[in-house]
């Protein structure tokens, strides 16, 4: 199984160092109310309620160079739980460490198929730490490669 402490290590410094600096305010990882009901944990959540934001370092393109459909469909599942949300966020972040994945995503939102509400923001990891994600990644799609041997 594959080893994503890299990834969420990388969730959290966004959440911890880069969004409090961008957005003037804490972040937290939280579950909020949905219409139905229930609740869903979002990546991060400013602590006045105002912003929500889904983190991602994937990558639009996979391992093999072909579009990273099950990545992309990733974050429109998630994109499905903002809009099941109770009470709309004033700002709804969708963070990207990958040039490929906001390139995908802007494609989707000129052809009318992405909302517009979300605002896309890139965030550049600190070296070591991007490395370790990269790495993690490498490995992780080693492992689920059929020609693994």
């Amino acid at each position: 199984m594959a080893d994503t402490k890299a990834q969420v290590e990388a969730e959290k410094w966004i959440r911890e160092n880069k969004l409090p600096r961008l957005y003037g305010q804490t972040f937290r990882r939280r579950s909020l109310l949905l219409k139905s009901k229930g609740e869903f944990k979002f990546d991060a959540v400013s602590d006045d309620g105002n912003i929500v934001a889904l983190i991602s370092t994937s990558s639009g393109i996979n391992a093999k160079g072909e579009l990273a459909t099950g990545s992309i469909m990733k974050i429109r599942s998630d994109i499905y739980w903002f809009m099941m949300l109770e009470q709309q966020p004033n700002r709804k972040l969708l963070v990207f460490t990958e040039q490929s994945m906001i390139d995908i995503i802007n494609e989707e939102k000129k052809k009318g198929r992405f909302p517009s509400e979300f605002e896309i923001v890139k965030i550049k990891l600190p070296q070591e730490l991007a490395d370790r994600v990269i790495e993690s990644k490498e490995v992780a799609s080693r492992e689920v490669s059929p020609n693994n041997t």
